[in-house]
Parts: C-alpha cells; sequence; structure tokens
C-alpha cells in the first residue's frame, strides 16, 4: 500500500481524533453487553448503529457481516470513527444468509444482470453505507460476493457515500476486492468534500461500468491509493465533479483507462498510470475543461485520450485543460486542437529502479527528477518537484546564525522562515540575536533567509 508513502508537507497519519469514548466490538461479543473492551458488542450493525460524534468504535480482529449503513452527523470539531484495532486483521463481508437470500430473489438474466419475478432489476447493497457527516472508515479488509451472486449493474460495492452524506468523512487504509461493482462510490446523492487515502482497492466489477473509485462529488482528494485490475476505470470522475485533487496514486492494470475525467479545475498530480488496457487520461465531453494533468509518469498504450460524443462542434469538446510536465513513456497520443499536450513533458523511459516488481522509486540520474510543475505550490526537497509518485532526496538539516541590525522585534518576538514560525528568539541591547536549527521540508531547499 501506499499510505507510507512520503508527500512533503502531508501527515502521514489522517486519522481522526475523536475526544469521546472509545467502544469496542469482537467476534465474541454480545449485543446487549456495554461495547467496552472486556465487554464489547457482537454485530457491526449493532455498533454503527451506536456511533455518535465524538466516538471510535474499533472491531477487534475476525469477521464481520453487512450490509450496514452509518448516518451518523459528526463535525469537524466533533468528528467520529469506525476502525479496526491497529494491526490486526478485520474481514468485513456477507454472510452466506444473504447470498442466500439474494439468489432465491432472481427470476432470470437480462444484458442488464438479475432480475426478480415482476421483471425489476435485482439490486445488491453494499457492505458499508455512510450517510453522515465527518465519519471515518478505516483499517477494515471488505471483501464481496462478485463470484457468488450473478451479475448487476450498478450495486455491490465496498463504500457508498449516499443520501448527500461524505462531508468531511474519511476512507482510509482499507482493502476493498472482489465487490461486483466498485470499491468506494459516491452514489451522485450531492456528497461532497471527503478523502480517500491509503486504500488498497483491487481485482472487482464484471463490466465496464465497475471501478475501483466513482466519483461525481466536488471537492474530493483521492490520495496515497494502490488502484488495480478493476473490469472498468481505476477513478471514473464523472459527470461533472469540480476540483478534485487525485495525487499519488499507482493506478494500473484496469480493463479501461487510468482516470476518466468529465468535470472541471481539477488537478491530477503525480500519479503512476500502468498498464492499464486504454491508456491513462480519458478526457471526456464537455464538461472536462481547465483541468491540470502535471508530474505523472505515464506507463501506458495511449497516454491522453478525447471523448466529444462524434462532436466536431467547439462547445462539445473537452478543452482548456493543460497536459504538461508528465513523463510519457513509450505511449502515444490522440490529438485536441482544444488540449494541445505542453511542451515541458518527457518522452523518454522515466529511470524506474524496478516497475515490474512495483517500485517505482526514481534511479539517481532519473529525467524525472527536479522535472516537475514548480508552479503548482506543492512542496519538494530539490529545485522542482520529481515527477511520479517519489520525491527523491529528503529533508535537509540546518542551523543557522543570525544578529539583527534593527530593534523592531520585542524580548521573545517571533521571526519566521518562509512563513513557518519558529521559537521566540531574543534580543541583546534591543537587537535580535540567536541561532535557530531546524529541518527544511520545504520547496526552498537551499534558503535560511529570515523576514519579520
Amino acid at each position: 500500500r501506499l499510505k507510507q508513502l512520503d508527500i512533503p508537507g502531508i501527515d502521514l497519519d489522517q486519522h481522526f481524533r475523536p475526544k469521546g469514548s472509545a467502544l469496542y466490538v469482537g467476534p465474541n461479543g454480545d449485543d446487549t453487553a456495554e461495547g467496552s473492551r472486556e465487554h464489547p458488542w457482537r454485530t457491526l450493525r449493532h455498533a454503527a448503529a451506536q456511533l455518535r460524534p465524538g466516538t471510535v468504535i474499533y472491531l477487534m480482529p475476525g469477521i464481520y457481516y453487512g450490509p450496514v449503513e452509518i448516518r451518523t452527523k459528526a463535525t469537524e470539531q466533533s468528528p467520529a470513527a469506525l476502525r479496526a484495532v491497529a494491526g490486526q486483521e478485520v474481514i468485513v463481508t456477507y454472510d452466506e444468509a444473504f447470498v442466500q437470500q439474494q439468489r432465491a430473489r432472481i427470476a432470470g438474466l437480462g444484458e442488464e444482470g438479475a432480475f426478480d419475478v415482476d421483471g425489476k432489476e435485482l439490486h445488491y447493497p453494499s457492505l458499508i453505507t455512510v450517510a453522515g457527516s465527518y465519519v471515518e472508515i478505516s483499517g477494515l479488509h471488505l471483501v464481496g460476493v462478485r463470484d457468488r451472486l450473478p451479475m448487476n449493474l450498478y450495486s455491490e460495492s465496498g463504500i457508498s457515500i449516499a443520501g448527500g452524506g461524505g462531508r468531511g468523512c474519511r476512507v482510509l487504509y482499507n482493502e476493498i476486492e472482489n465487490t461486483g461493482h466498485c470499491g468506494v462510490k459516491e452514489m451522485g446523492h450531492g456528497g461532497r468534500g471527503f478523502l480517500i487515502e491509503g486504500n488498497y482497492i483491487h481485482d472487482l466489477g464484471l463490466t465496464a461500468h465497475d471501478h475501483a473509485i466513482y466519483l461525481p462529488a466536488d471537492d474530493v482528494m483521492v490520495r496515497r491509493n494502490l488502484l488495480l485490475n478493476a473490469a472498468g476505470w481505476g477513478v471514473h470522475a464523472y459527470t461533472e465533479p469540480k476540483r478534485l485533487t487525485i495525487s499519488h496514486n499507482l493506478i494500473g492494470g484496469n480493463a479501461e483507462d487510468a482516470v476518466i475525467l468529465g468535470g472541471s479545475d481539477c488537478r491530477v498530480l503525480n500519479n503512476i498510470f500502468y498498464r492499464d488496457k486504454q491508456g491513462g487520461m480519458f478526457l471526456f465531453r464537455r464538461g472536462c475543461r481547465t483541468n491540470r494533468v502535471a508530474n505523472n509518469i505515464i506507463l501506458e498504450p495511449t497516454a491522453f485520450r478525447f471523448d466529444s460524443a462524434g462532436s466536431d462542434a467547439p462547445n462539445d469538446q473537452p478543452q482548456g485543460n493543460v497536459l504538461d510536465y508528465n513523463c510519457i513513456a513509450g505511449s502515444a497520443n490522440a490529438s485536441s486542437r482544444f488540449n494541445p499536450v505542453g511542451a515541458h513533458n518527457i518522452r523518454s523511459e522515466p529511470g524506474l529502479v524496478d516497475a515490474a516488481r512495483f517500485d517505482f522509486r526514481l534511479q539517481p540520474g532519473s529525467p524525472c527528477i527536479d522535472a516537475g510543475d514548480p508552479m503548482l505550490g506543492a512542496l519538494y526537497y530539490g529545485q522542482a518537484p520529481d515527477i511520479g509518485l517519489h520525491e527523491a532526496g529528503g529533508p535537509l538539516t540546518y542551523s543557522t546564525r543570525f544578529e539583527g541590525t534593527d530593534s523592531s522585534l520585542s524580548e521573545f518576538g517571533l521571526w519566521s522562515n518562509n512563513g513557518i514560525d519558529w521559537t521566540p528568539i531574543r534580543t541583546r541591547n534591543g537587537i535580535a540575536y540567536g541561532t535557530q536549527a531546524g529541518t527544511n521540508t520545504g520547496k526552498y531547499k537551499f534558503d535560511d533567509s529570515y523576514a519579520h
């Protein structure tokens, strides 16, 4: 997984830190118990119903059964979390009774999947549905039943964001596999403003409608995920989501492209696109505008594809998208006069340690080192950001000795180094002086200047 991937300036640990009760669920527990570590509850369904703002519910190692729905309306000041006990294997799946119940509803199979005795499509529920806010789901291993039930379009995802929920939620460090539809899906119900980070989502879906992540929502961050072998796309950002950030993911082996993007003002940065069957980026129709695709390593049959629904009209085209500062290795490009491929793209092998073994670190001398877009506002260790997942090098420590020449600072006044406040400095006869040591993890690698 990529949850330990170093991204300068971004904390590795994205867990919420609720200040309220810690409650527990265990395979040998009892739902009539108090929910303590010594006397845990038994079922995931019961635990989900007890989740309150400010609380954390821990799942002890074992197997638990969905489907469950979480409607907790927590807040930024008082979030809630449902998480595995750290370092333990917690599996969430469907039990045999659920599978048999779904099979009993099936009257036949058609092109759109299973249908019931009334000819209506059957829809299997997601393992976990989140219809609340500021809820964390983390550390779980979700296993679907795509190999045990007939294909059914648009159902049986791992985690669904539904009913307008999702604001402030975090889907962290889970493994999701073998679902019939998507790994994580916002249902198009108006959810927005959540984080999907550090997940391993793989080997799922049955048709091109089934994706690792389905994302029609605005203002979502997709970061540090490993998205492999979906029957559709790695990230399906459709229909017209706005202001997404899709960064530092490894997306590969999917039956369509790594990313389909139909929205606007999104950023697709520092990803690896690797051996997806169609290509890297699929820029989709007229809603795909003013996006920035930069600092990615693209190891695909086609780097960029475009779709305008067969229309030559300018207003129907993806346009105004910036496709620059990427490393494009051995890929062809579909052409688009509305989305020119930038002059700073590198067309060569990226110099990876061992892509076949999924080691995408840059070798010394890689053309991707210090070759990224320096105007993105991201922190980096060299003269410019690196292209790809890994920022070569690391933070440098230094010590700076300074003596001021004016007396505008009072005793213990604060100075800042490139916007970062340091410890109070002293004055001698009204003049600032001192020695400041620290770690520079940002873009100003050799700049120890101070301002106040």
